[in-house]
């Protein structure tokens, strides 16, 4: 199945101490893979995350590659071992997998192999989103990473 781990596990995975709730799974959005994420989500007893709904909301017949095809940027999901976000088009790679596949990395956790987006497109998508969550992450990750906080690197012009 092709999925990148991306949001506040990217960070965790490279150490560094932020608080989440959920994981944030992006897709290749490929009929059979997304069937495949269905089935593989369907283990997990999911229910549409809604707010007020601790529990959330039953899915009907269970999750299908449809319910991830249409116009949702992300889908909010509870399961019987936490939150999930699967997120099409994370903000910054509306393209969604193929955006960041490129700088991703892959983690071994125990017998699977997981792949996770890079640091520098989370730090990307963070700073374009601007929650206050995110503004609190990234403050974290620029003193853990000074090198990827704005103005680190020499633009164009000043490298020349």
């Amino acid at each position: 199945m092709g999925y990148i781990v991306f949001g506040s596990h990217v960070a965790r995975l490279n150490g560094v101490p932020v608080e989440t709730v959920d994981v944030d799974v992006v897709p290749a959005r490929l009929v059979d893979n997304l069937t495949r994420l269905a089935e593989a989500l369907n283990l997990l007893r999911p229910r549409w995350r809604v707010e007020g709904i601790p529990e959330g909301m039953k899915i009907d017949g269970g999750l299908e590659a449809r319910h991830f095809l249409g116009d949702s940027a992300a889908i909010g999901l509870v399961t019987r071992l936490g939150p999930v976000d699967v997120v099409l088009e994370p903000r910054g790679f509306e393209a969604g997998y193929s955006a960041l596949v490129r700088r991703s990395t892959r983690v071994r956790w125990g017998e699977v192999e997981i792949r996770v987006g890079g640091l520098a497109d989370l730090i990307r998508s963070k700073e374009l989103l601007r929650r206050a969550k995110d503004v609190e992450h990234l403050a974290v990750l620029y003193e853990r990473f000074p090198e990827l906080a704005p103005g680190s690197q020499p633009g164009p012009s000043e490298s020349q």
